[in-house]
């Protein structure tokens, strides 16, 4: 290859890869066995953390930290970045296959998800005050999939043809979607009901059973993670796939070793970085701790519904970052703007909890959904934009990437804790009066 297609294969947008590899979805031979085996794989990613997360409408109703519990729940996820070093660790020390850290990853995630079903109720008093333990520690333990997935997945898929990146992309995006869609026909069970206490000196809060309770709901998702690590155990040690598997020749070696690599201590990468870090503040620490006092004070339905439909937005803007058009720059910037003033909405309606704007009119239910749903969709696509881009910088440009967004997740979930827990500004309502 001359280099002045070398060149140009280098200037070209990676936010374009993703539409060539549409076109390679369907105009390209496939093995559809290894489609459904890697869209079965991707699916264990964030399976577990987004499940746990369209449950908090019912969790918080009956765990002790109530509508703190999703700031307490997001620090247990970041706490899961050490995945990370270990991985490194590992790495460093020993030649261990990536595929036996996938298994035992996958193993991990699929067995915390099953001892949660049980254990999830169980509480201790820590201080004085009762904590959920048993459910944080575990869903620190089910965190550990998703978070270190971003080393370790994705660079297993370049033993594969660049097209299957697509159908493992839907996968991932399915961990969002289909416990959305679990929680949705689940449902809450309708807002709560006041009743006298045995000694008729206080109201007590009922709360009308959903369709099936927390612990199917979780054990459901135990069994999709246990898919997930037996379609990746297929995926590896099946030998009719090797047709499909990239074969690296001395000459594939030598022309790879020849791009130049594009520091990333340039302007426009700094920039990036910067932006990354603070999606994934917003997206993984500051939105889901403040939204039970965002939509609570709408209701129930309305959490749920913000919540469950929050979550299918995820996938759905993935998805459209995979198969469509990328949007120029500055339609993103035009993009990020509205999700802006959508998060100042929402940063609002939290901050005047019990009492939000228009928290007593069906309009402000409606309103607070739409808010979460459209925020959740921009800040999705411009996160996939922003990995598109960073594929310029090949491995080392997207690991910097994954690692300045977990960086930024973990500062927004621990800042967002210290707020709820240790000040004043976001306040629960009173399901109903203490005293009669």
């Amino acid at each position: 290859m001359s280099s002045h297609r070398l060149n140009e294969e280098k200037e070209r947008s990676p936010c374009l890869e993703a539409q060539d590899i549409s076109v390679k979805m369907f105009g390209s031979q496939r093995r559809i066995a290894l489609d459904v085996l890697l869209v079965c794989w991707g699916l264990g990613t964030w399976l577990g953390v987004n499940g746990l997360f369209v449950q908090l409408p019912l969790l918080v109703e009956r765990l002790p930290e109530q509508w703190a519990l999703p700031s307490s729940m997001a620090v247990a996820i970041q706490f899961a970045n050490i995945g990370l070093l270990i991985y490194a660790c590992i790495r460093k020390v020993t030649r261990i296959s990536d595929a036996f850290c996938i298994y035992g990853l996958l193993g991990i995630g699929t067995a915390a998800l099953f001892l949660n079903a049980f254990l999830y109720s169980e509480t201790a008093v820590i201080g004085g005050t009762e904590r959920s333990i048993a459910f944080l520690v575990l869903t620190f333990f089910v965190a550990l999939v998703g978070c270190t997935s971003s080393v370790l997945f994705y660079p297993y898929l370049r033993h594969y043809r660049e097209m299957y990146l697509a159908t493992y992309l839907v996968g991932e995006g399915l961990s969002g979607f289909i416990p959305s869609i679990l929680a949705l026909i689940q449902g809450i069970g309708g807002e709560p009901e006041c009743v006298l206490s045995a000694d008729n000196s206080t109201m007590n809060a009922i709360y009308p059973p959903a369709r099936f309770d927390s612990r199917i709901f979780i054990i459901l998702l135990g069994l999709l993670s246990a898919l997930s690590l037996t379609s990746f155990c297929i995926l590896h040690n099946y030998s009719g796939f090797s047709s499909e598997r990239v074969k690296e020749s001395a000459a594939a070696k030598e022309e790879e070793a020849t791009l130049p690599r594009e520091s990333l201590y340039r302007a426009k990468w700094v920039g990036l970085m910067a932006l990354m870090a603070s999606l994934n503040a917003l997206f993984n620490g500051v939105m889901p701790s403040v939204q039970s006092y965002s939509c609570m004070p709408y209701g129930t339905q309305a959490y749920h519904l913000a919540v469950t439909l929050g979550a299918m937005a995820n996938p759905v803007a993935c998805l459209a970052g995979v198969w469509l058009r990328p949007v120029a720059g500055r339609w993103l910037g035009a993009a990020l703007a509205l999700a802006a003033a959508l998060l100042t909405y929402i940063l609002v309606t939290a901050a005047r909890s019990p009492a939000p704007p228009l928290h007593d009119h069906t309009a402000g239910a409606v309103l607070v959904v739409f808010c979460w749903v459209a925020a959740s969709g921009l800040i999705s696509y411009a996160r996939m934009w922003v990995y598109g881009w960073a594929r310029r910088g090949g491995a080392r440009g997207m690991r910097v990437c994954g690692a300045v967004g977990q960086a930024g997740s973990a500062v927004g979930s621990l800042t967002l804790f210290l707020i709820i827990n240790y000040t004043s500004i976001f306040q629960q309502a009173q399901v109903c009066p203490m005293h009669i």
